[in-house]
Formats: C-alpha cells, sequence, structure tokens
C-alpha cells in the first residue's frame, strides 16, 4: 500500500522476537536466498491464517522511483516503505490482508529476497543507521506524491533482526514499519487502521504463521 496523504495507510508493528524468538532463529549469516517459487509458497496466503482473508498482490506495480530528498534516509523508502524494490533478483511476494469480519484494520505482507544472509542483516543494520539520522524526518515521493515525514523513531521492541519504525507524518498519519529477518529472507508486515490515526499492532497469529510458514518451505 502506498504512503500517500488522504488514502489508507499502513501502519506496522511486531511482536516476533517476544513470541517465538525470532531473532534467534535469524543468525545464519550465510544463508542462501530463497528462489522466487520458494518465495511465493512462503507467503501466507487464504486458509493460512483462520479468521482473515488474503488478496495476493504479487503481480501488482511498485514505484521503483520512490525516494527520499536525504540520501541518509533512503533505505527506510528502499526496505520498509517499498521493500520490492530493492529485493535480490526480483524474489518478492505480497498479500493484503483483513479480518473475515467487521474488519477494524488493514495488513500488508511483503517477503523479499536479500543476496545472502549476511546481505540481509546489513539490511537491518542500514534500516538503524538511517532511522537514526532521519528522526527529525524528510520528504517521501512515492506515486508521484510528495509528503512530508515529520518523526522517524525506532520502538523499543526492535532487536538484532529486526527493527519496528514509528512514523508520523506531517499530515499526522502515524505509521509503524516493521522489518525482520530470517537468514537471506526479509519479512515486512503492515498494520493501520482506517484513517491511520493511531498505532495499531499486527495479530499475533499472523506473524507465527508466518515464520512457522518460511521455516517449512525454507527447512
Amino acid at each position: 500500500m502506498a504512503p500517500a496523504v488522504g488514502r489508507k495507510a499502513v501502519a506496522l508493528t511486531s511482536l516476533a522476537a517476544v513470541l517465538f524468538g525470532a531473532a534467534a532463529c535469524g543468525d545464519e549469516t550465510g544463508a542462501e536466498p530463497l528462489s522466487k517459487s520458494q518465495i511465493s509458497r512462503a507467503v501466507l496466503s487464504q486458509g493460512d491464517v483462520p479468521g482473515y482473508k488474503f488478496f495476493d498482490e504479487s503481480r501488482a506495480k511498485t514505484d521503483k522511483s520512490a525516494r527520499a530528498d536525504k540520501k541518509a534516509c533512503q533505505p527506510i523508502v528502499a526496505f520498509a516503505i517499498a521493500p520490492e524494490i530493492s529485493a535480490y533478483d526480483k524474489r518478492s511476494a505480497r498479500q493484503s490482508i483483513t479480518k473475515s469480519e467487521k474488519p477494524d484494520a488493514s495488513y500488508q505482507l511483503i517477503l523479499t529476497s536479500a543476496e545472502s544472509g549476511s546481505a540481509a542483516e546489513d539490511v537491518l543494520k542500514d534500516l538503524k543507521t538511517a532511522v537514526s539520522a532521519c528522526s527529525s524526518g524528510f520528504d517521501l515521493t512515492y506515486s508521484g506524491q510528495t509528503n512530508k515525514v515529520r518523526r522517524v523513531t525506532s520502538d523499543k521492541s526492535s532487536s538484532d533482526n529486526e527493527i519496528n519504525i514509528l512514523f508520523e507524518y506531517q499530515a499526522g498519519m502515524k505509521i509503524r514499519y516493521v522489518v525482520m529477518r530470517e537468514g537471506a529472507t526479509l519479512i515486512r508486515i503492515s498494520a493501520a487502521t482506517q484513517y491511520a490515526h493511531e498505532f495499531v499492532a499486527v495479530p499475533k497469529q499472523i506473524i507465527e504463521k508466518q515464520f512457522q510458514k518460511l521455516d517449512k518451505v525454507a527447512g
């Protein structure tokens, strides 16, 4: 989902490290990347999580021109906001998710591949450096629109193999992007209420099921 003012935004949070030690699972810095087929099979889809509807968006176009006005902030765009643009060998899969009944939030799940486990580890490092450098905000151009990001911070739940990025746009939208890794695979899940006036958590079962399915395919 595009992070443009005036339309539904996405927010992002992660509980993986607390739930099942995702950080411990992501120590394989020498891991080989999954193939395009494996990435497609590893991403959650309809029927994987009871109570939620999944819509495959893997063929949707990605704005490859998405950019930050400050070079130091570009890793946030390339790895959190629009991670498909930096996927190794175009290996990515994307699903949008809503509750089956009375949807009060929307979610977006994106799996991408880095060139190796160490490359995926570098992505997390680059993101943390970018968040620190861009705490006072930057201008984001996405899908032909430029919006001002007022503030960027790293949530306390961030860890070695996970970063939880809190966004606050000048227009008032509050968005969260969490990027996690396991081996050479990067996982980004987003969640937002209809108007993105407050942060919303990603359901625990979505995180759990995604890691379980990824492990099954990779194993």
